[in-house]
């Protein structure tokens, strides 16, 4: 459940509040037992999308009230809470996997400040696991930073008793992160795919296949390579047993979701390029089957889940609500978003969790 505004949890006596709880308990009829919470922290203006000042009393960050609120009635419901911390700057180029600090030693003193203030909410109000590093890909494989990820992690534990987590924007990320051995679990994005070029209405089957298909040739797949900054040369599976094997860690897929829209069934769920196409049920729920479908071959000894993004804490089949400002990404919310409530796959999802 991303929260991307103090507004997306709404007090008691808000008019908002009654749309809030339903979401919440819509959440309890889908068998699911895992809710992850994401909200960020805002990059202190003056200092650029590549500074190291960070400001948790804007308009972006739950306040602590809202912190414990949120946990409490998730926890009401009997699911299993993590929460991942993020940050953000207004500059609309900016992304955390793409960010570089200034100062690389001030941001790690910085941003170890605001985990060990939302550590100590977390282990007050409950929640069960803790990431320290969510997406953050310049920042989590360079040998010459472990020291500085040791002094983080040591004050998020000094603070915090549940598990502590990360969640990296691919699998080698994940690979390649220096601080595996102080994790209790790893998650990984997963947001690529091995689908032929030009094969803009792949089958079920052939989605099922793209799990496992080991091409690499950057002209007849579409994978994360295309950026020219990861050595992704596997299946997608080899990939996600590549981090259990280098970390002996239980595994979980932290960040997938499938969008919406006709064509999104071929490339990597970004509405980049399509964004005119039509709206499509079917490019959704095929994206979901093919994973369940592929995610039997995962040995449970070590994989332990995947987190569907996003599920909104309001209605998002409504594009033209209260929340559908255009600042909240055409690619997530309405009937050509990843959201899927409302949609066949919720259904589906239900029913994969559900044992049927």
């Amino acid at each position: 459940m991303q929260f991307w505004g103090r507004q997306w949890v709404p007090s008691a006596d808000d008019p908002l509040r009654a749309e809030f709880i339903e979401s919440l308990d819509l959440l309890t009829e889908m068998n699911i037992n895992y809710v992850s919470i994401h909200f960020n922290v805002q990059i202190g203006e003056g200092w650029g999308p590549n500074g190291v000042v960070f400001d948790r009393n804007t308009n972006v960050t739950l306040t602590d009230a809202q912190v414990y609120d949120l946990v409490a009635l998730l926890k009401e419901r009997g699911f299993i809470v993590n929460l991942k911390l993020g940050f953000w700057h207004p500059d609309p180029k900016f992304t955390m996997a793409g960010y570089i600090p200034n100062d690389v030693d001030l941001w790690f003193t910085n941003w170890g400040e605001e985990l060990v203030h939302f550590a100590t909410l977390s282990e007050q109000a409950g929640v069960d696991a803790f990431d320290v590093a969510y997406e953050m890909a310049n920042l989590t494989t360079d040998q010459k930073y472990t020291a500085q990820w040791n002094t983080l992690i040591d004050g998020v534990e000094a603070v915090y008793n549940g598990q502590v987590t990360a969640n990296f924007l691919n699998p080698v990320e994940a690979q390649e992160a220096v601080f595996l051995n102080r994790l209790d679990t790893v998650m990984t994005s997963i947001f690529y795919k091995h689908v032929a070029t030009g094969n803009n209405n792949p089958t079920v089957d052939e989605l099922v296949e793209s799990w496992t298909d080991t091409s690499t040739d950057l002209d007849s797949v579409i994978d994360l390579n295309r950026w020219g900054i990861w050595g992704i040369d596997d299946s997608i599976m080899n990939e996600i047993e590549a981090i259990h094997t280098i970390s002996g860690k239980p595994i979980m897929i932290g960040d997938m979701g499938f969008i919406s829209l006709d064509g999104a069934a071929s490339n990597w769920n970004s509405n980049f390029g399509i964004e005119t196409n039509p709206a499509s049920n079917d490019d959704q729920a095929d994206q979901y089957e093919a994973f369940f479908q592929a995610a039997r071959q995962l040995d449970r000894s070590w994989f332990k889940g995947v987190l569907f993004v996003t599920w909104f804490p309001f209605d998002s089949t409504n594009s033209t609500g209260p929340y559908a400002d255009s600042t909240y990404r055409t690619n997530d919310i309405g009937p050509r978003g990843r959201a899927f409530r409302g949609k066949p796959a919720e259904q589906l999802i239900i029913d994969k969790f559900g044992g049927r």
